[in-house]
């Protein structure tokens, strides 16, 4: 039996998985290794074909194996198609097969599957009847087990099965290795941090084990305290003493560990740049500041925060040197994309700073500069998605007519082609538009009535009859509309026989409130929008609700936004080293790219009989 295969396999795992998302990596090998290991995969399927029954498969999986060392994956699955297909037409073999062989086979088939980009067929081959007819756990030696564990983890992961990827990673536990340990643990942990929370208590009712349900609480208790890491500190804890005998008591995944020196080098200096005499800098302090009170409730360590008005700044540079004068450790702001455009320009910037809108040069990096936003980017992308995966290829537009919404509509367009979709009609209206001239001309029926004209015109006669009919090429419209407009449009749509186009929207499409009678006009309209406005109220909610004047939804977002830049600022160093892959924040999930700037996942909501249900 090969031993090298088991002890090569995570290497080889690691080069396929990486094929299936990139380009393979190049490895270059001398032409007299190439020349040998070939020769030698042909000896031993010669050698399979002159004997039968096992050895036949033992030699077969051993040429198999060096084919796939060797790159070479179109002759390798071949070969084990061949082996395959004669243990299932021979019963008796696939009776006396090990199942240590079977495995084998099992894995070369996932790994095979996985390098063709095909996360469903390597867990075919993973779970497939190889393996389910096998008592695996009895006959397999713990390495090549620990190999199909870790295997079938990755797949669930690639798959979006989250639960069933944690629940293998801790299966493989009681196998591994002790150097592989903390690997372990840290993948069980990503695994179960990716789990929404329902998802999460459903997984906690299934839970069979001491092990798997120490795990799910450790999840639970940790996550409504993320932003509060002096919180979180403390439900570790809690959880260890509970769990004491639980393997992660003592072995806690590597992002909890480091929270304790996240907490210990926290700024505890922090200015805060906004244009106080706007309605959005206020909106955004008032934000702040409530999370801050929340925060200041929990912990007395809370930063000492100095605020800066930018109303009117035209140069960033004198207002931000003032800041690290005054001694901040870290700034928040400016919120004008002018000054944040100043700020990404800078050769260094002194501390980190989270920047409160994005600059226009996506490309460059500044090493201290984070940008968090609610940049309509990020709606218009997750819009898209839901439209692409709804099958929908041919999209309508309509939009207020201005130089921004026409910037909007050519941002949608691209995102929109990028994917391979097609934009086939679009139409803008202003203020005091005539939707149902709007529509007309949006779904063709402008040009229908024109037919009608002409023939009218060719053959007069007052008892002909006409129905207009609208393009029939249209599989959505994007509408890009207050609720006001809104109310107005989607009746006309109904009305121009459009009532079955699905429509998705952005967040300006909701105002908020449970205007039951009024949004009845609005059903069936799909849009996004932060969980600060969809979801039930949480106790910070109720309190500026209490607190603070009532706002129309567009300030309640940037309220929001303020929530999230204090929760952020102490977890940027993390989200930076991927050592949190995101935050669930009041204005969606939360997630770092490669350019420093974080982007939101929003909920999705449609409206059914006037109120806004969010789409789980």
């Amino acid at each position: 039996m090969s031993i090298f295969r088991f002890k090569l396999f995570p290497i080889l795992f690691g080069l396929l998985l990486s094929a299936c998302s990139s380009s393979p990596p190049t490895i270059t090998i001398p032409p007299i290794a190439i020349e040998s290991t070939a020769e030698l995969a042909d000896e031993l399927l010669g050698l399979a074909k002159l004997n039968s029954g096992v050895i036949s498969v033992e030699l077969s999986l051993q040429a198999i194996d060096l084919l796939l060392e060797h790159g070479d994956l179109i002759r390798a699955e071949a070969e084990i198609t061949s082996v395959v297909d004669s243990i299932s037409t021979t019963l008796a073999l696939n009776n006396l097969l090990p199942t240590q062989l079977k495995l084998r086979l099992a894995l070369n088939g996932a790994l095979i599957a996985l390098a063709n980009g095909e996360a469903d067929n390597a867990h075919q081959w993973l779970t497939g009847s190889l393996v389910a007819q096998s008592d695996i756990g009895n006959n397999v030696n713990s390495e090549l087990l620990q190999s199909y564990y870790e295997s079938l983890g990755q797949v669930y992961e690639m798959l979006s099965q989250f639960d069933s990827a944690a629940r293998v990673y801790i299966e493989s536990t009681s196998v591994s290795r002790d150097t592989s340990t903390s690997e372990l643990t840290n993948k069980i942990w990503n695994a179960l941090t990716k789990l929404n929370n329902e998802d999460l208590a459903a997984f906690a009712n299934d839970a069979n084990s001491y092990e798997l349900r120490g795990w799910i609480e450790l999840a639970r208790v940790t996550r409504p305290d993320q932003f509060s890491i002096r919180s979180q500190l403390d439900s570790i804890l809690q959880w260890q003493r509970i769990w004491a005998r639980h393997s992660a008591s003592e072995n806690l995944p590597a992002t909890l560990v480091d929270l304790q020196k996240v907490w210990d080098e926290r700024p505890i200096r922090i200015a805060l740049i906004l244009p106080l005499q706007e309605a959005a800098g206020n909106a955004i302090q008032e934000g702040f500041f409530s999370a801050y009170y929340q925060a200041l409730s929990i912990s007395r360590d809370v930063p000492r925060i100095s605020v800066y008005d930018s109303t009117g700044q035209l140069d960033i540079e004198p207002l931000y040197n003032r800041a690290l004068d005054d001694g901040a450790e870290l700034i928040i702001g400016p919120l004008n994309k002018t000054l944040v455009n100043q700020l990404q320009n800078l050769p260094d910037l002194p501390v980190p700073t989270l920047a409160l809108n994005y600059s226009d040069d996506i490309e460059s990096i500044s090493a201290q500069l984070f940008q968090f936003g609610l940049a309509p980017e990020d709606e218009m992308t997750q819009a898209a998605e839901m439209a692409w995966k709804a099958g929908y290829r041919n999209a309508a537009i309509v939009t207020p007519q201005s130089n921004d919404y026409l910037r909007l509509q050519s941002i949608f367009s691209d995102l929109w082609t990028a994917r391979g979709g097609e934009l086939v009609s679009s139409a803008t209206f202003s203020g005091d538009s005539d939707y149902a001239e709007v529509i007309k001309r949006l779904m063709a029926i402008d040009s229908s009535e024109a037919r009608a004209e002409r023939l009218l015109g060719i053959l007069p006669r007052s008892n002909m009859e006409f129905t207009p009919r609208r393009r029939t090429d249209i599989d959505f419209i994007f509408l890009i509309a207050n609720p006001r407009q809104g109310r107005q449009i989607k009746p006309t749509l109904a009305f121009y026989f459009a009532e079955n186009v699905p429509v998705y929207s952005l967040p300006s499409i909701y105002d908020g409130a449970e205007n039951q009678g009024e949004n009845r006009d609005l059903d069936g309209i799909v849009f996004t929008d932060a969980p600060w406005l969809l979801r039930s109220p949480n106790p910070l909610k109720t309190e500026i609700a209490e607190n603070l004047r009532q706002a129309p939804s567009p300030l309640q977002r940037l309220r929001a936004m303020g929530i999230d830049s204090f929760r952020l600022y102490p977890r940027l160093k993390q989200m930076i080293t991927k050592q949190i892959d995101s935050l669930m924040g009041t204005t969606g999930i939360l997630r770092m790219a490669d350019n420093q700037r974080i982007h939101r996942v929003l909920e999705v909501a449609e409206f059914v009989d006037g109120l806004a249900k969010i789409r789980e």
